[in-house]
């Protein structure tokens, strides 16, 4: 390369997307989180601005396409004109939410911005003063499902200076909707960087060549913990490449472990919950929705049962936060704890605890893949099972032990208030 080269990839913006699984907030929160995601995209885009970056790379599933949302559609293109206002050249792919038969508005693009087709991969060049520093291949998703394996239809052209592949992809599946493929399929195709979309973690899974996944530039539930944002890349003359991942989220959520052994009181339990708030307040320094997950063993289990004392912490949290931009917002408690007990001890007493401590003892000495295997026959011999529906059959293995373990000491508990009572 003669010329160095400076871009920003980025995807996954969901423009438009409310955050789920938030329970509702009033009008002082919503002026803060409102439009978060078409906020964190203006971030990018200044930041494009900013850096005078030649391209920005967008990694498909702008907004989502089962709410056909025209306000997010016109957001998307009025930043788009703002970027050809500074003349900076934008490459895109459609993803499986926002594939080419759900773009039914027809609002016209700006012609710095350049979509990839679905029908085939193509090599576009990417010229900046004159001179093409790079070429950009890329193809788009007709539907929302892509079965095909599209990596296998790359192939980098002989005299490139330096190739990008740009993919909405499930790498490591074959099985996948989403254009299934290998890490070693990519790295067969001859790229120099591939930037990669439908994973909303930020993660480099190769460095030679770079193979990357951005994630999305704004969290959208509890499960999107940590700073979401883009990479911003610069490559050198001789096809050196850098990159630096830059947070632009707008409110992050953040989930901590708390433990309670040696916490013997309610106020001393709300205390230590404040403290983690001020900590994670100091530390982020921009709006949050927390979870706390209580662990360890003590007396304040039995107490972290009961749904309108939680229910009344979450609220007066929650009213601690009120006028506060950076607030901290305790949005769930998750109870993983357990009784303060000795387990060994108490399964061998001749009752019905000890009993059900021993049906439970002998599927923890299962091997994980049999304990698992053990717990969905279980669940699926049961008649409520079929009420469960696509949740049921959705369950993962990481959900369906959690269940196991919290279940397994509520069940403790219920049998020793039955035995007080």
């Amino acid at each position: 390369m003669a010329k160095s080269l400076r871009f920003i990839q980025c995807g996954d913006l969901h423009l438009g997307s409310p955050f789920h699984n938030l329970a509702a907030i009033d009008e002082r929160w919503q002026r803060i989180v409102g439009k978060a995601p078409v906020r964190a995209f203006q971030k990018i885009v200044q930041m494009a601005i900013d850096k005078r970056v030649h391209a920005v790379l967008i990694t498909g599933d702008v907004y989502t396409s089962a709410d056909h949302n025209l306000t997010a559609q016109l957001d998307y293109v009025r930043l788009l004109h703002k970027l050809a206002q500074n003349n900076i050249q934008v490459f895109a792919v459609l993803g499986n939410h926002d594939p080419l038969e759900a773009w039914k508005a027809k609002i016209p693009f700006p012609p710095n911005v350049h979509i990839f087709p679905t029908e085939s991969v193509e090599r576009v060049p990417l010229v900046v003063d004159g001179e093409e520093v790079a070429a950009i291949y890329g193809q788009s998703y007709a539907k929302s499902e892509q079965r095909e394996n599209l990596a296998w239809k790359f192939n980098r052209a002989a005299g490139d200076r330096f190739s990008i592949g740009m993919l909405h992809t499930q790498v490591g599946s074959r099985e996948s909707t989403y254009a299934p493929c290998t890490l070693e399929d990519l790295k067969e195709c001859g790229m120099d960087y591939w930037a990669l979309g439908h994973i909303h973690k930020h993660e480099i899974l190769c460095e030679k060549p770079y193979i990357v996944y951005a994630g999305n530039p704004q969290g959208l539930d509890c499960t999107e913990t940590g700073p979401r944002g883009c990479y911003y890349v610069e490559v050198g003359p001789y096809g050196t490449t850098d990159l630096e991942f830059i947070d632009t989220s707008i409110v992050r959520w953040e989930s901590i472990d708390l433990a309670i052994d040696g916490i013997e009181s309610v106020s001393e339990l709300r205390e230590s919950v404040r403290f983690a708030k001020e900590k994670v307040r100091r530390n982020i320094g921009k709006p949050t929705f927390l979870t706390v997950n209580f662990t360890g063993s003590g007396s304040m289990y039995h107490v972290l049962n009961n749904p309108e004392a939680t229910q009344y912490w979450l609220d007066s949290w929650r009213e601690e936060e009120q006028g506060k931009y950076a607030f901290v917002m305790v949005e769930r408690l998750r109870n993983l704890a357990r009784p303060k007990m000795n387990l060994g001890e108490r399964s061998k007493l001749p009752d019905s605890v000890g009993d059900y401590l021993n049906v439970f003892d002998k599927l923890e000495k299962l091997a994980p893949e049999e304990k698992v295997r053990a717990l969905r026959d279980i669940l699926m011999s049961r008649p409520e099972f079929e009420r469960l529906g696509t949740y049921g059959r959705a369950l993962t293995d990481e959900r369906l032990l959690e269940t196991f373990e919290k279940a397994k000491w509520l069940g403790v508990q219920k049998l020793l208030e039955h035995r007080r009572g």
